[in-house]
């Protein structure tokens, strides 16, 4: 052999040795890590599709529900991350060191998302409830431990028991436990001050979930932050309320077609066709995991903060709703500017200050961005399938312009003034950061 190929093959064969060793014995975390991160991500698009079709998910619901199988979750994979010890519990009674050693991620996590799945959507449609149980079944045959039954038998086991222990917790909450099968309260009398939200509409309906405001929260608490009240209210022309109105009906009057679409895009307010305003912003984690490369720590982190952050936010919004009862800009303006005006779409039956969506969308950002890093380009696919109206993705170059053009869509719908979205981007961001901190 020529003495030159001679050297380079010596100096070369560490590393070709370094590359084959490490393709061919990839860190069996490394491997784990992969599971997980897909078994969690099926489970978050299965929970579209649950509360999308599921009776009753409405967005405080919702919003609750993503909280509570978040906690499950990062429980089960706290055992395997490497800041475990800087993120305490948040079951009660909660012992770490119930997890077997050692135990299949993949597995346990498939176990959790399952049990605790069926609880909290046992009125789901018939081919829903289906379908969850096949995607239980797929992911348990392709993670299993190969010829060892007991190692599936304890990570599965173990998965289950703290879907259990979650569970009872959710109950403990006796305001928000099972509040979808009673989201409008017939007994509740909204205050008849002038200004004061009533039911509106074609369809009025009786308040939904008016007491919100007493459902726990895990971070970010009622006392935490404090609403800025909304505008005086003032039926004079040229007062700063009437002129929030004047916008909305102007808004309306002149609505291009990117207004509308932008309007419907982020509508998120129709069972069934949609997903609810909070299963949004799950959607676009989704997505993001879908097709950029995260680890799987910064997959689970995402998702039990979205859910912590969107429930706290929830309980803070709608306690803000029923203390302020502002009304809606659609009897306003019958009442001030036109009698025969009407919102693009139906108007919620729930007092209008401050906007859940703008605060919602704002919390979801906010942890976005901290936990994900902020984006170039990014097309929302959410409502691609729909043909009920215009879901063709929407392209944005940062996770803050998707949070304002959600706010805004408020007002274009005709359903929200300006100070609505307004205080509750403001406060979405406070929230926000405050989980991001966490």
């Amino acid at each position: 052999m020529n003495k030159k190929y001679l050297f380079l093959t010596v100096l070369l064969f560490p590393f070709v040795l370094y590359l084959y060793f490490h393709k061919n014995n990839k860190p069996k975390q490394d491997i784990a890590s992969a599971s997980a991160y897909e078994v969690a991500l099926e489970w978050n698009k299965m929970i579209l599709k649950l509360e999308r079709h599921t009776s009753g998910y409405r967005p405080p619901v919702s919003a609750r529900m993503f909280a509570y199988v978040g906690i499950c979750a990062y429980e089960i994979a706290l055992p395997s991350l490497s800041s475990t010890t800087n993120n305490p519990s948040l079951l009660p009674n909660f012992e770490r060191s119930i997890a077997p050693t050692p135990y299949n991620l993949a597995l346990a996590l498939n176990a959790g998302y399952a049990t605790l799945l069926k609880s909290f959507f046992a009125s789901a449609p018939l081919n829903q409830l289906q379908d969850l149980e096949a995607l239980e079944a797929t992911l348990m045959r392709k993670f299993a431990v190969k010829n060892d039954n007991e190692a599936t038998l304890r990570a599965t086991q173990f998965g289950k028991n703290i879907a259990n222990l979650t569970w009872k917790y959710a109950i403990s909450d006796s305001v928000g436990h099972n509040a979808y099968l009673f989201n409008y309260d017939k007994n509740y009398i909204p205050p008849t001050c002038k200004g004061c939200w009533q039911p509106t509409g074609l369809h009025p309906m009786p308040a939904l979930l008016p007491h919100w405001g007493k459902v726990r929260t895990f971070v970010v608490h009622r006392s935490d932050i404090a609403c800025h009240p909304p505008l005086p209210f003032d039926e004079t022309h040229n007062s700063s309320f009437y002129t929030e109105a004047m916008e909305v009906f102007l808004t309306a009057q002149n609505r291009s077609y990117e207004d509308i679409w932008i309007a419907e895009f982020w509508g998120d307010d129709l069972p069934e066709l949609t997903v609810t305003p909070v299963g949004r912003w799950f959607s676009i984690a989704n997505q993001c995991f879908e097709i950029s490369k995260y680890n799987f720590e910064q997959l689970i982190h995402t998702y039990y903060l979205l859910g912590l952050g969107l429930n706290d936010a929830a309980v803070i919004c709608w306690d803000a709703k029923y203390r302020y009862n502002v009304e809606r800009p659609e009897s306003y303006i019958q009442r001030n500017i036109s009698s025969t005006w009407t919102p693009l779409h139906d108007s919620p039956s729930f007092p209008a200050y401050p906007s859940g969506h703008a605060t919602f969308g704002a919390v979801a950002v906010e942890i976005f961005k901290n936990q994900l890093g902020n984006i170039k380009d990014f097309s929302d696919k959410t409502h691609e399938e729909r043909a009920e109206f215009r879901g063709h993705p929407r392209s944005y170059h940062s996770f803050d312009d998707i949070a304002k053009e959600n706010a805004f869509s408020r007002l274009a719908m005709g359903v929200h003034y300006r100070m609505d979205s307004e205080e509750g981007f403001r406060m979405g961001k406070v929230i926000g950061k405050k989980m991001s901190r966490k």
